[in-house]
């Protein structure tokens, strides 16, 4: 499917910029973002960029970032948003979404590699909520942050988009569940796919 997609769209990096921008509808981001985030040599992006600016399906904005020397210091900047008002922007969402590995089969074949999962939970892009807080919820026993890390971004590699996630140890989340914490509730109050469920998280959410 990857390479009907390249010959459709033009090529891989045309495809990695849409699904980029059709999952990040509400953010804008600068050119070095886009290069850094989608993984794509400045060249490419550039050629790339050009092309879905002239298809309007993104857009240039005026945008305010941190200044390089003084992080509490805004500065002007060119940047780059998708297009809300392109006409057949829900069908492209819809289409390219369908077309990604974007499912847990390939979530579990990256992350376990990171350590043994005791929990798993799937939302945001996952289940089609672009602007969520988080992708991707999960926990081990015993965590090595670098690993998942790893596992994060070869995950990445293979969607062609930026994945938001946040990892615990079991015993954190199953405190932060307990307590209604901030950032479980930006999961488990929208829709989300549990895909492992070693430590009882599920009964803590039905539980009065």
């Amino acid at each position: 499917m990857t390479d009907s997609l390249s010959i459709l769209f033009g090529s891989q990096a045309r495809v990695k910029l849409l699904r980029f921008f059709l999952f990040n509808p509400s953010q804008e981001f600068t050119f070095d973002d886009i290069s850094r985030r989608a993984k794509l040599v400045r060249r490419t992006a550039r050629t790339e960029i050009n092309a879905l600016e002239r298809a309007e399906v993104i857009k240039q904005k005026t945008i305010f970032v941190p200044h390089k020397n003084r992080p509490n210091t805004k500065v002007r900047a060119q940047g780059y948003a998708l297009n809300l008002k392109f006409p057949q922007l829900a069908s492209l969402q819809t289409f390219l979404f369908e077309t990604a590995p974007i499912n847990g089969t390939t979530v579990l074949k990256h992350l376990r590699k990171a350590a043994p999962l005791a929990f798993i939970a799937l939302t945001g892009v996952f289940t089609r909520e672009f602007d969520r807080r988080l992708d991707i919820l999960s926990a081990a026993k015993k965590l090595s942050e670098a690993k998942v890390e790893v596992a994060i971004r070869a995950l990445e590699a293979e969607l062609g988009i930026e994945i938001r996630y946040s990892t615990f140890t079991s015993a954190d989340l199953m405190y932060r569940v307990g307590m209604n914490d901030k950032l479980t509730r930006d999961v488990f109050d929208y829709p989300y796919i549990i895909l492992i469920d070693k430590i009882g998280v599920r009964n803590e959410l039905v539980s009065p």
